[in-house]
């Protein structure tokens, strides 16, 4: 008997979010499913979209320090990220400052 793989399944295999599934499949970039009324796939499907796609799998998060440095990660892009936006808006309050004169 064929196992099949339902969103979960895909996701935790593939170490994405439900929303990256979506978009693959939005996109034509990852097979039709075969459930009707849900979304299922064969592993048949799936093995034949990675080695056509070649696509190379991250395996999700799967000790506690690697949770901890995924989140650590984050922060920092988040940091930096707002310290960007926070030298924008600086420079863009000076600039009309600068014409208000």
């Amino acid at each position: 008997m064929t196992r099949l793989y339902d969103i979960k399944d895909v996701m935790s295999r593939y170490g994405v979010t439900y929303h990256t599934v979506y978009r693959w499949r939005k996109n034509e970039l990852f097979p039709e499913s075969v459930g009707v009324g849900k979304l299922l796939w064969t592993e048949a499907q799936l093995v034949e979209w990675e080695n056509r796609k070649s696509v190379q799998m991250r395996a999700p998060p799967t000790t506690a320090a690697q949770k901890r440095r995924a989140t650590k990660d984050f922060r920092e892009r988040q940091e930096a990220a707002n310290a960007t936006l926070q030298r924008h808006e600086s420079n863009r309050n000076n600039t009309n400052k600068e014409r208000n004169k």
